[in-house]
């Protein structure tokens, strides 16, 4: 049930995140400034923001729900949450800038190649990671608490028994 509120946050932490990386702009192989969500169009070969945002959601998803699945065994709060969220959204900048992003590119991961396909918007891809991760942790700390509350079973009066 976790990895469903996981998704839940990755989705709202996405959404946040796409928001921010449509209205950073970023330098093009031509020169020319574009939103740096092209970053996510670029990745999975497309020119459509709307596919690039689709995308982009999706492996929001993903990753809310790994995040989820993850943490199924904490009770977290607010603050932990956050905590853990964003550092998992720069391990997850650091992920998919050096290995996801470069690999559906065509480029090596992890080499100086796959630093240059995503050197332009890195900074822009830093401050989406981090937001996401940040609001992926917040949102699943106050989901899981609200998810965790049970309601009051009514308790039998019974016989009580006492010490002799």
């Amino acid at each position: 049930m976790r990895h469903g509120a996981g998704a839940v946050a990755g989705l709202i932490g996405g959404l946040a995140s796409a928001v921010l990386l449509q209205l950073l702009h970023v330098s093009s192989g031509a020169g020319a400034a574009e939103p740096a969500l092209s970053i996510v169009g670029s990745a999975v070969h497309t020119t459509s923001e709307t596919v690039a945002w689709v995308a982009y959601l999706s492996y929001a998803l993903v990753i809310g729900a790994v995040f989820g699945w993850l943490l199924s065994r904490q009770d977290i709060d607010e603050r932990t949450g956050l905590a853990w969220g964003g550092l998992y959204g720069a391990f997850w900048w650091i992920l998919s800038g050096l290995v996801l992003i470069p690999a559906l590119r065509g480029t090596a991961p992890l080499t100086p190649a796959a630093i240059d396909v995503v050197r332009a918007g890195s900074f822009a891809w830093l401050a989406a990671s981090i937001l996401d991760g940040l609001v992926l942790g917040g949102v699943f700390a106050v989901l899981g608490r609200y998810l965790g509350r049970r309601p009051a079973r009514a308790v039998a009066a019974g016989p009580t028994r006492r010490a002799a």
